[in-house]
């Protein structure tokens, strides 16, 4: 018997016939490779596709944010504007404990008018436990809710503004780029 050669057992009933085995020779199967390639080039497509999706937007975002940052201290500027002290004498009404409550809450800027929140409540010759030996005058003030959040210094009475002021500087320049603060 020759162990040398492969071979197969052929036969019926029992008996066998050991006969030698042709080599089978398999052919490289192409497809499966070329299959991962396409998949793997798809992948870094995608990969891309996102990279470059990032590195375009990350400059807006960036230009968003300096733009409310802007908007945000041109309304603190606005908001803040200095009131006429004058010295403390005659007759005046005084506001007690300080001129505000305290906290603040930030506004909605979607859903706000800062023109339909002013308070005029201030009238005549006002004053605070806050300022012993000054008073303002009360035509020159105003409280506004939704404008709180914006005071420096709540020491002092906030200055009232005009209706022309609020529309043209701070309804159009709040309004549009405080909601890219939101980015």
């Amino acid at each position: 018997m020759n162990i040398d050669q492969p071979s197969a057992v052929f036969g019926r009933r029992g008996r066998e016939s050991r006969a030698p085995a042709t080599p089978v020779h398999h052919a490289a199967k192409p497809a499966r490779s070329v299959g991962h390639i396409v998949l793997l080039l798809g992948l870094t497509g995608l990969l891309l596709t996102g990279a470059g999706a990032i590195f375009w937007t990350l400059p807006g975002i960036g230009m968003a944010k300096a733009e409310a940052a802007r908007a945000e201290q041109k309304v603190v500027e606005i908001v803040n504007q200095p009131v006429t002290h004058l010295h403390r004498s005659g007759s005046f009404t005084v506001f007690s404990p300080g001129w505000f409550h305290p906290g603040a809450t930030e506004p909605d800027f979607n859903n706000v008018d800062i023109r339909t929140t002013q308070e005029l409540t201030y009238e005549g010759h006002v004053t605070s436990d806050l300022n012993p030996t000054e008073m303002f005058n009360g035509s020159e003030l105003e409280f506004n809710a939704v404008t709180k959040y914006f005071y420096t210094d709540r020491t002092l009475p906030n200055k009232r503004c005009s209706t022309r002021k609020w529309s043209r500087s701070m309804v159009s320049t709040a309004s549009s780029a405080m909601m890219s603060r939101r980015c």
